[in-house]
């Protein structure tokens, strides 16, 4: 077991995301709007590892998609459907963690 870093699991209990097994530091960080779309350039990434991810900041709201491409972050507002019931996008926090 990790004493430290960051451990996501998933519904089912898999882990989606582990970055305990190296040091990591925060990049980036934005709050974004509910249906907005987005992009930041992070030019000292290049050739870099870097873990990327949304938090909705609203109960029962869909977190953004969040993308790398380069040195570019992409985030796109994201709506879900499960079981017939509808869960819009939202406010969501954009994180980028950089593996040093």
């Amino acid at each position: 077991m990790a004493l430290y870093g960051l451990r996501v699991r998933d519904a089912n209990g898999d882990i989606t995301l582990d970055l305990t097994d190296r040091i990591t530091r925060l990049r980036y960080s934005v709050e974004v709007d509910a249906d907005t779309d987005g992009s930041v350039d992070l030019p000292d990434i290049d050739g870099k590892e870097t873990a990327q991810v949304a938090v909705s900041l609203e109960t029962n709201k869909t977190p953004h998609v969040v993308e790398r491409s380069g040195t570019t972050i992409f985030w796109y507002a994201k709506s879900l459907a499960l079981g017939g019931v509808s869960y819009p996008s939202g406010r969501s926090m954009i994180v980028v963690f950089l593996y040093t």
